[in-house]
């Protein structure tokens, strides 16, 4: 059985492996701006701290919790390229997958960790974009790690490397809070199941928290993700929860995974509990933890996924061992030869299951099934570039009026030379700005007119994919407007100019008189 039993890891990781290598379909969103931030700390050698790429709050505070994520993109982009960072970005999260395999599998054994690792990573799948939060994934499976060891084998040398560890996750990404989450609640397993290892356990557990003042903002950059939210004036769909998101339609699938999965947690411990098995404070507690925090905002569905498999895994083992020789009843399987029959039998039966699913992400059927735009492979969608080229080569010069949906791209392409109206950062902007300038300005003429003057805004750069009510109106008033010519318009984004003498030769030029449909 050892040959079917590897040739079944091999295969599942090929699985996993196929599922992390899609197209970049988020290149209008963060990346382009995590390559320029990364270039700009890279060359000026320290971590900025206000908005520096817009020129409508400049001077608004900002902390930068993964700036050491972006100084890594920028510095592979330059070797590797946007499909060598998706070719990265696979590995990483392989490389947390397989710590994650071997912080429980001694304890498991091959089916337990088969079968969660199935159900969690459909969950997980929802947050595989090149996105500095692979770096959290990558340290949180070490801690995991790390802990388990401890726990299940007591082997607490590795713990010891979490405080280090720690300096590199504060700086890389903002769910590093995790890290002292997870020591705290392994203290109190210690306190109530092992208390003379309790004394070791705390240590860490402050050594690590130490460790997070270890970033350019210190102690405000240890808050950062404890009072990030409330400064967001702007809502996006990560961080909304699954009721929410429910009730407007949006990411029906993932969410219907995430509720079957908690289903399957939920059961897990009864078999567990049912089989013996009463030392389960810690994973007991994460578990509550990441299912509130999944459920909260599914943008945290990737960490809920993670976690998932070890703590099902080891649930499941308590029925030792799980193979489909002790799911048929014993009146059947009776002899040694009937059992690795059956034995043969599962493997057999999990190899064409990981075989038709693999050649289905293959062939995009997963994607359509999960409807996501994700496509198997190394496209690089176009996004607003062909858009940021008609700007460059007819001259078009600032202050640019652009949507949340595009600003990063904007700053990757175009800062310095330009700067942006607003990008993807909610938290580098104030409420108020959100609230009284950036949405008044879609919804009311008046507002766009003054505001416009303001800032003297001579074109507009718009994602014409942003569904907001707001940028709808917009795009369907502003499309109208006699003084905002359309002069560029393709699959992702519009782009008017303003009635002056400057853009007097590109009006005459590119002026789109009519587009056949209505924005909205």
């Amino acid at each position: 059985m050892k040959f079917f039993r590897l040739i079944s890891i091999i295969l599942l990781f090929i699985l996993f492996g196929s599922l992390l290598i899609h197209s970049l379909n988020s290149v209008n969103q963060d990346i382009g701006r995590h390559l320029k931030s990364g270039q700009i700390i890279w060359e000026t050698k320290r971590v900025y701290k206000t908005n520096l790429f817009s020129f409508t709050e400049p001077d608004n505070s900002f902390v930068n919790h993964h700036w050491l994520s972006e100084v890594v993109f920028y510095g592979l982009n330059n070797v590797i390229g946007l499909k060598g960072l998706i070719l990265f970005k696979a590995v990483i999260i392989l490389a947390a997958l397989v710590l994650i395999f071997l912080a429980v599998y001694s304890q498991t054994g091959f089916w337990p960790l088969a079968l969660s690792s199935l159900a969690g990573f459909m969950v997980f799948i929802e947050r595989t974009d090149v996105r500095p939060e692979i770096f959290s994934y990558l340290f949180l499976s070490f801690f995991i790690f790390a802990i388990f060891k401890a726990k299940n084998e007591n082997n607490y040398k590795y713990l010891y490397f979490l405080p280090l560890t720690q300096i590199f996750w504060t700086n890389m990404h903002i769910y590093f809070a995790l890290g002292p989450i997870l020591l705290f609640f392994f203290s109190i397993d210690r306190f109530f199941e092992k208390r003379e290892s309790l004394k070791k356990t705390v240590l860490i557990f402050v050594s690590a928290s130490a460790a997070t003042l270890l970033n350019p903002n210190f102690l405000k950059g240890v808050l950062a993700p404890f009072n990030i939210l409330r400064h967001y004036g702007y809502s996006i769909v990560e961080n909304q929860n699954i009721f929410f998101l429910r009730d407007y339609g949006i990411s029906l699938t993932a969410i219907n995974l995430f509720e079957i999965s908690i289903f399957l947690l939920i059961l897990s411990f009864i078999i567990a509990f049912k089989n013996g098995r009463r030392k389960s404070v810690f994973e007991i507690l994460t578990s509550v933890f990441l299912v509130i925090m999944a459920g909260k905002m599914i943008r945290n569905f990737g960490l809920y996924g993670l976690t998932f498999i070890p703590i099902v895994a080891l649930n499941l083992s308590t029925l030792s061992p799980l193979t489909m020789s002790n799911i048929v009843s014993p009146q059947v399987v009776n002899t040694l030869s009937q059992r690795h029959r059956m034995s043969l039998i599962s493997y057999v039966v999990l190899l064409v299951v990981l075989t038709f699913l693999t050649l289905n992400v293959i062939n995009n059927n997963i994607y359509s099934w999960l409807e996501s735009p994700k496509q198997f492979g190394l496209a690089l969608p176009n996004g607003a570039e062909k858009g940021v080229e008609f700007v460059k080569e007819n001259g078009i010069k600032g202050p640019v009026f652009n949507n949340f949906d595009v600003g990063s791209f904007l700053i990757w392409k175009l800062y310095p030379e330009q700067k942006i109206f607003v990008d993807g950062r909610p938290e580098a902007y104030t409420v108020d700005f959100f609230e009284k300038i950036y949405k008044p300005m879609q919804e009311d003429p008046k507002a766009w007119n003054f505001y416009s003057q303001k800032y003297g805004i001579n074109y507009i750069f718009f994602a014409h994919t942003d569904i907001t009510p707001w940028a709808q109106k917009f795009l369907a008033t502003i499309s109208k407007n006699p003084q905002w010519p359309l002069v560029y318009f393709d699959g992702s984004v519009a782009i008017f100019v303003k009635r002056v003498s400057e853009n007097q030769r590109i009006i005459e030029k590119f002026e789109v008189k009519k587009l056949g449909f209505n924005f909205i």
